[in-house]
């Protein structure tokens, strides 16, 4: 496995440490996990295609929450 020194704002940090404590993982594994979805969002980019959130309703169908923009 190959390692990598990074430079995080204080705020990055923070949100980083917070992530990983709420989710019971470590900042590295955190830190993997979201450049996994980046890479997602980075595969599935074309025209017409947006990264967002979405929510399942009762029956099944899904709601759109948000939609990320600068990914």
């Amino acid at each position: 496995m190959h390692r990598m020194t990074l430079d995080l704002s204080d705020e990055i940090d923070q949100a980083l440490t917070d992530i990983a404590t709420q989710s019971g993982i470590t900042k590295a594994e955190a830190m993997r996990r979201a450049f996994a979805l980046l890479a997602v969002a980075y595969a599935e980019k074309k025209p017409g295609f947006s990264l967002g959130v979405v929510r399942e309703r009762d029956d099944h169908t899904l709601e759109a929450v948000c939609r990320m923009v600068g990914i």
